[in-house]
């Protein structure tokens, strides 16, 4: 599966994808959030983001694209914890990953159907 990990992605996130035979693609610093759309959507690659602007982007203004992950960014020492439930998310949801909106933190798991909002 691909994934374009959005700048304000830690790499311990894209080595961790790596790691799971995943390619990773990695949005310059100070790139425009519609231009990541664009690039991600263009590679058939899901977004991994803490940005809160793909929130407005996707589900309030409907730009397309291969799916996003939004994830709550973790305190420091859960971090790796935040990781793992990532890894699991996308091995359980990975026919789902491309057309879903999924909200991501320690205590919550939401998954948004983006054809339902076409």
């Amino acid at each position: 599966m691909k994934f374009w990990l959005d700048e304000n992605i830690g790499p311990q996130i894209g080595k961790a994808l790596e790691q799971a035979w995943h390619d990773t693609f990695r949005a310059p610093p100070g790139s425009d959030d519609l231009i990541v759309l664009q690039k991600a959507r263009e590679a058939a690659a899901v977004i991994i983001t803490h940005d809160p602007d793909f929130k407005r982007h996707v589900l309030r203004y409907r730009q397309t694209c291969a799916g996003v992950i939004w994830m709550r960014t973790p305190p420091p020492n859960r971090r790796r914890e935040l990781i793992l439930k990532l890894l699991h998310v996308i091995e359980t949801h990975a026919e789902i990953l491309s057309t879903s909106f999924i909200f991501l933190s320690l205590d919550r798991t939401e998954v948004i159907s983006l054809e339902d909002l076409q």
